[in-house]
């Protein structure tokens, strides 16, 4: 069984005020099903859904899909029924295997007919008939993560195709009061009737958790497949913007229309023009909602500061070799246990991940802060104050003199000017209107179109 147990890192402390806010935002949070498949139970033709050697002599294992798990508290209890979640993956392949974690959880995790197919229709529990394939750990289609763990499925041959959407489902056959979970997957998670649903073709078992902060991306960590030897793996790196909060949905501009799976995440964007350029890279997203460079986020689903999680999240993801970071907003926006951080702190925080990263033999890039004037909530929420400070006067300068520096500072590998490509030029400070999601923060998914299409792709040209 191969397998990483990083230490879950120290969270530095948040008002108790904001653990209140956090059980009455989440209380009817829902754990999400990502999970993929090996030996098949239902045995395809030849070389569909059997189990492989392993890596080839020329060929090298990429990531292809990945999420970055937050934490493993309030998630919804599960116990005797199938999650069922899909996802697109980014690099082709003809041989996969599928990375489970229990990272935050501080109990075992036992999943059992881990199962990979084809979606039938996007943001649908349908699966194409005949595409299920029972994925296996060391043989066994069982598995139990201890605590902190980290597990690959064995090898399997099963076709994967850029963009062409897999679904994930498993059984959990034991009650599952922790799950290490990413929060807001920006896809339908379905949770099952009691029972072992994960090889059926038809969704009907299945009902469609509502969106918003229960929709979370449950036990799985990342799709990996075989590739070419010269295909390497861009971590993209950051807060909400990165994992693509406001991608989905419309209902921040009114729209009452559902979570649809659109796949409109600037990472997502990003991998369309790499694969129309045909260059050998594959993206990887290690976005985190809410997620600080220096911090561990003021909910605990926002997950640990970058610097904590850097070496699990960016450093130890299959076939790295670039890296591209935009992270600040939150730092200078959400609020602190402590005084709020200052662009100088903010600066030499930057500076130890450029060098750790390149320490560890990759490149990175260094992305600008998009702007998010009007962006400023004070109130109440039971008797928690909330101040998110994004937009304010403060949080505009220090995000302004960050972004100074990243332009003219040469540590890096490279930079890319979010903010210049997103920034309303009738109203500096702000997102345009047609990039705007509605709340003056988060891009709409034309913001994130435009995002991708700003970033050089020459700086990406050399592998390691």
């Amino acid at each position: 069984m191969s397998k990483r147990c990083p230490a879950a890192p120290a969270r530095r402390s948040r008002p108790a005020a904001a653990a209140l806010l956090l059980a009455s935002l989440l209380l009817c949070a829902c754990v999400q099903a990502p999970q993929t498949s090996q030996t098949s139970s239902r045995d395809g033709a030849a070389g569909f859904c059997t189990p492989t050697a392993g890596q080839a002599p020329q060929a090298r294992w990429v990531t292809s899909w990945k999420t970055a798990p937050g934490d493993a508290i309030l998630t919804h209890p599960i116990s005797g029924l199938t999650v069922r979640q899909a996802l697109a993956p980014h690099w082709a392949g003809e041989t996969l295997r599928l990375r489970l974690s229990n990272r935050y959880a501080s109990a075992p995790l036992t999943l059992d007919q881990v199962h990979i197919a084809r979606e039938r229709t996007p943001g649908s529990a349908d699966l194409v008939p005949g595409s299920s394939c029972r994925l296996h750990f060391s043989g066994e289609t069982r598995i139990t993560l201890p605590p902190g763990a980290s597990v690959l499925s064995d090898p399997v041959a099963y076709p994967v195709r850029a963009f062409e959407r897999l679904s994930i489902s498993f059984f959990v056959p034991e009650a599952a009061p922790q799950v290490s979970r990413h929060l807001n997957a920006n896809e339908v998670l379905y949770l099952s009737v009691p029972g072992d649903h994960a090889s059926a073709d038809s969704g009907a078992a299945f009902q469609a958790n509502p969106e918003g902060y229960s929709a979370n991306v449950l036990a799985l960590e990342a799709l990996e497949v075989l590739a070419a030897p010269t295909v390497t793996t861009l971590v993209a790196v950051g807060d909400s913007i990165t994992d693509g909060s406001a991608s989905s949905t419309g209902f921040l501009n009114g729209e009452a229309s559902p979570m649809i799976a659109t796949d409109q995440r600037y990472p997502n964007h990003l991998q369309r023009r790499i694969l129309a350029e045909g260059l050998p890279l594959t993206v990887a997203n290690a976005g985190i909602g809410g997620n600080e460079l220096l911090s561990d986020g003021w909910l605990p689903q926002f997950g640990p500061a970058l610097l904590q999680r850097l070496d699990a999240d960016v450093l130890e993801v299959t076939g790295a070799a670039h890296v591209l970071l935009m992270i600040g907003t939150n730092d200078f926006g959400n609020p602190q246990a402590g005084p709020t951080p200052t662009a100088r702190d903010l600066i030499d925080g930057l500076v130890e991940v450029i060098r750790r990263v390149q320490d560890a033999g990759l490149r990175i890039v260094l992305g600008t802060i998009p702007p998010a004037a009007g962006a400023v909530t004070e109130g109440l929420i039971g008797d928690a104050p909330i101040g998110l400070m994004h937009g304010s006067a403060q949080a505009r300068e220090a995000r302004d003199t960050v972004n100074a520096w990243i332009r003219s500072q040469q540590l890096g590998d490279g930079i890319v000017d979010f903010a210049a490509c997103l920034e309303d030029p009738n109203r500096p400070g702000y997102l345009a209107p047609p990039f705007n999601s509605g709340d003056n923060l988060h891009p709409s998914p034309a913001g994130y179109a435009a995002m991708a299409q700003c970033v050089d792709l020459e700086l990406f040209r050399s592998a390691d």
